[in-house]
């Protein structure tokens, strides 16, 4: 409840100035305009451009520069995969590739799941991580909304497998187009691709060498682009792709990395073509964007009017986006179901796999 923020953090948040503009904000302490933004681009993670997000979210650029960040080893994929492991070991069963295409409802309350295999499955509570529209399908109705939920915009994401790499590179490098304002305001409002990329560059196997075969490396571009709302369809990228990830490849030499082109051996490009595929609303990966009305007690809730054990988790809902907040939303659905409090205490998984502290490194290319 909106209530719930009557608090004394409220007000110690507002002494800080955490209700302001972040880039104004940042600004009051760094003059620098490439120092400006490394502590504000992460305002795009929230889906916001940093000249309209709040002061309160430069925690990110605390929690990446500050507290410092983990990577573990085996990859991104080894984090859930360590999960999976914890809740099989305290008796939970899985079913992959399972897809579900009805809730069986009756008297307010879903009593089973079907799955395209015809098998029906008898539940007493289902927690429903799919995306909004997802679940609000499965569920046949959608929860009445003054406003149309805004997500946040897209990307474009190129994972290649070379055979070299430069020194150049960190394990995340931040490569800053010329362009700020005008780059924020293609994503978010003329829905054009970035006329002069801001690109996250990623290299796990800087870390973890074992991600590639010997001699071989990993390296992510991250592009963002405008979601399917407000850019190009999702058919759209079909021809479009191609041609992008060109563009992408060009710029990537131009700003040092020669021979990139040609280093190529393996490859895989994302799109909101195949973000749309996989159920992400509007073709975006990074959900409902965190705009004041779409913040904390006004986004989304993880309980849904007339259906009494259906709970939401997930990105969509309350608290929002990123790997924290997910897992923090799993813990309040867990809370909702078995009607506990969520404690203020650590989870601690099984040891495998293990995790390396990455330190982030100063950006490249500003």
């Amino acid at each position: 409840s909106p209530f719930q923020l009557l608090h004394p953090d409220l007000a110690r948040l507002a002494a800080l100035g955490g209700f302001g503009r972040l880039d104004r904000r940042i600004g009051r302490f760094l003059a620098d305009p490439r120092l400006r933004r490394v502590f504000s681009f992460q305002a795009l993670y929230a889906g916001v451009a940093p000249a309209r997000a709040l002061a309160a979210y430069a925690v990110i650029a605390y929690m990446d520069t500050v507290a410092g960040v983990w990577f573990p080893r085996g990859g991104m994929h080894a984090l859930p995969r360590g999960m999976a492991d914890a809740a099989a070991g305290a008796g939970a069963g899985f079913r992959y590739s399972a897809e579900v295409t009805a809730l069986e409802r009756a008297a307010g309350r879903v009593r089973a799941v079907r799955l395209a295999t015809g098998e029906r499955i008898a539940c007493d509570a289902v927690v429903l991580t799919c995306e909004l529209p997802a679940a609000h399908g499965l569920l046949g109705r959608a929860p009445k909304r003054p406003v149309r939920l805004r997500h946040s915009p897209s990307a474009v994401v190129l994972h290649a497998g070379t055979d070299r790499t430069w020194d150049s590179l960190a394990h995340h490098t931040l490569s800053f187009g010329a362009a700020w304002e005008d780059t924020f305001e293609e994503l978010t409002r003329t829905g054009r691709l970035m006329s002069d990329p801001s690109l996250l560059i990623t290299r796990p196997t800087t870390h973890d060498p074992g991600l590639a075969p010997p001699g071989r490396h990993l390296h992510y571009v991250l592009a963002p682009c405008p979601n399917t709302a407000v850019g190009p369809s999702a058919a759209a990228w079909h021809d479009l792709g191609p041609r992008y990830r060109d563009s992408l490849v060009a710029e990537l030499e131009r700003r040092g990395l020669d021979g990139f082109a040609d280093s190529v051996q393996e490859e895989l490009l994302v799109t909101p073509l195949d973000w749309a595929g996989q159920g992400h609303a509007d073709g975006s990966p990074f959900s409902v964007s965190h705009t004041f009305a779409q913040t904390g007690p006004f986004r989304p809730r993880n309980l849904l009017r007339g259906a009494e054990n259906v709970v939401l988790a997930g990105c969509g809902t309350t608290p929002g986006v990123g790997v924290p907040t997910v897992l923090i939303s799993g813990k309040l659905a867990a809370a909702r179901v078995t009607g506990g409090t969520p404690r203020r205490t650590s989870v601690h998984l099984p040891p495998a796999p293990r995790a390396d502290r990455a330190v982030p490194p100063a950006p490249a290319g500003v």
